[in-house]
This record gives structure tokens, sequence and C-alpha cells, in this order.
């Protein structure tokens, strides 16, 4: 077994060493508050007990709903990620981001998993070798696959539901794909494959298995509707501005993200072998039609594509898939007409490429953005009562305000007097603006602690 297999046993061992590199940062990376949101729900579990239907973060504000939410609710994906990430960080001895990220690394070997075995069901070993190194080792990959997010898991549930249902096993198909719908319900776009297995001897199976994936989701939907304060506004993702379609849009997602952020510009010659290669059996048409998910994926939610790359991340199990069958599509060009030591030395070169290119992108990711927000949020939650409900203005972002391990607000959302109001008791801010200069000289106001990189206030 392992010997038959020892060649992508060493890419899971390759996909491991690259994912640990600062696996230990604090949220304060790329797309910090996001990840900030996901983890802020698992420590409220930790700290107050697991409530998987009614789950919980410290952004108290109206930011994110429009309307206010003083109980911190957080009504989007199941939390079945943060299930999974309490799990790791109990078991685990590590502190929660640690935990989280590891959590999303041992996803994302599953997923690498489901990704050989799949490939290698459809066109044959090479082909699952090549996905899998892409899958393992693309730069853009590596970072979102060891992000305190729920797209990991998400990726995990839809590659396990479409191996089990290329292997006729419908039921257990069923349960994985509806787990991947209430973790992220744009799984959804990335059935057509499914469509292949279909025939007139399974189609009322099929029928059920529509049922049984899609009811959980539905009665999820019909659940969370009763916390609108804590659903946040999604509108905006679609075609806010008329992007659809625009010349920005095709810009953004082919050139900037997909040519330059993913594949580093050399990638696309894979790419666009893999698209071009003919099917042989009905099975090969599963390419062509995760093709088509992504475009869908891209086109209806137009906006958010645009506005954050981590968006993408949920494509990158199709892109390798692509990519892979393009570099077995290079590599068996006929030896009358090519040179086969040459096409290799061709794949090679070009990988690497693709590989150095988009790592000069993706570098600047793993970077703490503001390291002071980390200092101050260990200030506070040294000083501060654990009942303290904070002020931490970061333009809306909650990474400064998960740092202080408080429940509060990431941005003076009403004048002060009314945010003491709400409940508010202290404020704390790394930026000496025009707001906090204010409130420092407010005779109301107590300074509790003041440095050259942050201010503590007792309203």
């Amino acid at each position: 077994m392992i010997k038959k297999h020892l060649a992508f046993f060493l890419i899971l061992v390759m996909a491991l060493m690259v994912r640990l590199y600062k696996i230990d940062s604090p949220v304060a990376d790329w797309h910090s508050w996001r990840q900030a949101d996901t983890a802020s729900v698992t420590r409220v579990f930790s700290q107050e007990g697991v409530n998987l239907f009614i789950p919980r973060y410290q952004d108290i504000s109206n930011i994110p709903s429009g309307l206010e939410n003083p109980n911190g609710y957080r009504m989007v994906e199941f939390p079945l990620y943060n299930l999974m990430h309490l799990g790791v960080f109990r078991l685990g001895n590590l502190n929660l981001e640690t935990a989280g990220r590891l959590t999303s690394v041992i996803l994302s070997l599953i997923s690498l998993t489901f990704i050989y075995l799949i490939a290698n069901k459809i066109s044959g070993k090479k082909t699952a070798l090549y996905s899998s190194i892409f899958f393992a080792l693309l730069p853009f990959n590596i970072f979102y696959s060891r992000v305190i997010l729920p797209e990991p898991l998400m990726i995990t549930l839809f590659l396990a539901s479409f191996f089990l249902a290329i292997q006729s096993k419908l039921l257990f198909s069923a349960i994985f794909f509806s787990l991947a719908l209430l973790v992220k319900p744009y799984a959804v776009f990335f059935i057509l494959p499914y469509l292949l297995l279909i025939n007139k001897n399974n189609f009322k199976k099929f029928i059920i298995y529509g049922i049984l994936a899609l009811t959980p989701f539905i009665l999820w939907r019909s659940w969370i509707s009763h916390f609108p304060a804590g659903i946040p506004a999604s509108d905006w993702l679609f075609n806010q501005n008329g992007i659809r379609f625009r010349p920005a849009w095709f810009r953004w997602l082919f050139a900037e993200r997909l040519g330059k952020l993913i594949l580093g510009y050399w990638g696309s010659i894979f790419l666009v072998l893999g698209l071009l290669k003919k099917p042989i059996k009905t099975l090969n048409w599963s390419y062509a039609l995760f093709a088509v998910g992504i475009l869908a994926y891209f086109s209806v939610l137009a906006s958010g594509n645009i506005t954050h790359d981590y968006y993408q991340s949920i494509t990158m199990p199709f892109i390798s898939l692509l990519l892979g069958r393009g570099v077995a599509t290079l590599t068996s060009l006929p030896k009358t007409l090519f040179s086969r030591p040459l096409l290799w030395a061709t794949a090679i070169v070009i990988f690497i490429l693709s590989s150095a290119f988009s790592w000069y992108e993706i570098k600047g990711l793993y970077q703490i953005n503001n390291p002071s927000i980390i200092v101050a949020g260990q200030a506070v939650d040294k000083l501060l009562p654990k009942d303290a409900r904070v002020i931490a203005p970061y333009m809306g972002d909650t990474a400064f305000l998960y740092q202080t391990n408080r429940y509060g607000w990431p941005l003076l959302t009403h004048d002060i007097d009314q945010m003491v109001s709400l409940g508010a008791t202290h404020y704390v801010s790394v930026n000496f603006d025009t707001d906090t200069n204010k409130l420092m000289q407010n005779p109301n106001f107590e300074v509790l602690e003041k440095t050259d990189q942050f201010v503590i206030l007792k309203l």
C-alpha cells in the first residue's frame, strides 16, 4: 500500500511542511478580520459553552447587519468548523490561534488525499500526482490552507461527497454534501459533475439525494432568520456597482487573481492545456464542468470575488485538477514530434516560474499588519475585568477587538454617550487621532494606561 502510493505520501509530507510556516502567527495577518470573526466564535464556545444552534462572537456592533447586536449573534455558516477548532484546541495544548490554523492544515491534507483519489479515478495515477502537487505547493493555496476560516472544511466535505458519489455510495455522499452546504452554500456551484452520474436506473435515488442534501441547509437558513441582528448584509456580494462582466471584472478575476496571484502567470499554460484536452470517458467531462462551476461562481458572486481574494480559495481543488491534467497533456505529447526530456524540462521550468512569481505576490500576506493591536490587546486582557465591554476602533476591522478578548465594538458607531448607554465601559486605541485625543481630554474619562503604541481609557 505505502510502496504503491509512495510518491503521494511524499507530496503529503511536503504539503504539511510548507503549511507549518508561521503556523503560530497571531490573527493579525491578511484578512485577519474574517479570521478573527471565525476564531471569536470558537473562543465563546470555549469560555461559555458550545451552542451549535446559536453561535455567538465578541463583535456586538451594528456594523455587519445594520442592527444592534448586544448578544453577539453570529448567524452565518453552521459552526461545524468551530466545533472542530475547539476540539483541536482542547486536545492539542495549543493557543486558540495555532489550533485554528492547525485545524485548517489537517483539513487541507484530507482534501489533498481526496483530490488524489478523485483524479486517479477519473484520469489515472499520473494526473492524480500532478494535481496533488499543485494543491500541495501552490503558494496561494498554501496560505489559504492555514487560515482560520470555514472554507477549508467546506472544500474537504465537498471533495469527500464527490468521491463517494463516483464510488456510487450516494447516501454517504448526500450526507457530506449537506454538511458542505451548511458550512458554505457556495458548494452548490460545483455540483455540475454530479449530473454525469445520473441515469435512468438511479434517477429516483438522485431525487432523494437532493432532498437529503438540501433539507438541513433549508432548515438552518429558516432557523437563523429568527436572529436578523446576527446575519451580515450580503446583497453587496452579487453585483455591487454593476461590476459583473465589466472590464474591471475580467481584469481583477482573470488577470490579477487567477493569472498573477494564483498561477504566477506561467501556470496559465497548464490551465489552458487542461481545459483543451479532449474528454475520452464520461467522467473526463468533470474537468469542464468544474470550470463552468468556477465561472458561475465568479459571475454570481461578482462583487464578493473582486473585493476579497479569499473567495477564490474554494476554487483551488478544481484549478489543481485542471493544472494536473494540463501537465499530463504536455508530458504525453507524441514522441515523434516532441522530445520527451525537453517536455519534462519545460514542465518543470513552468512550475518553478509559476510558483516563484506567485510566492512573490503571496509572501506579504503572512506579515503582521499592525503589531500594536497585539500589544494593546494583551494589555487590555491583563488590565480590564472579564466583563468589560470595549470600544477598539480599527476602521470596523474586528482584528483589534479580537486581541482584547472582550465583547465590544470595532468602531465608534455612535457618539460616546450613546456608546456608554449601550454598555461600553472602556476605550482602547492604537491611533492617537481626533476622536482618541478628544476622549483623552474629557475629564469624565480616566486614562488607565498610555504608551507610545496605545491608550486605554475607562469611560
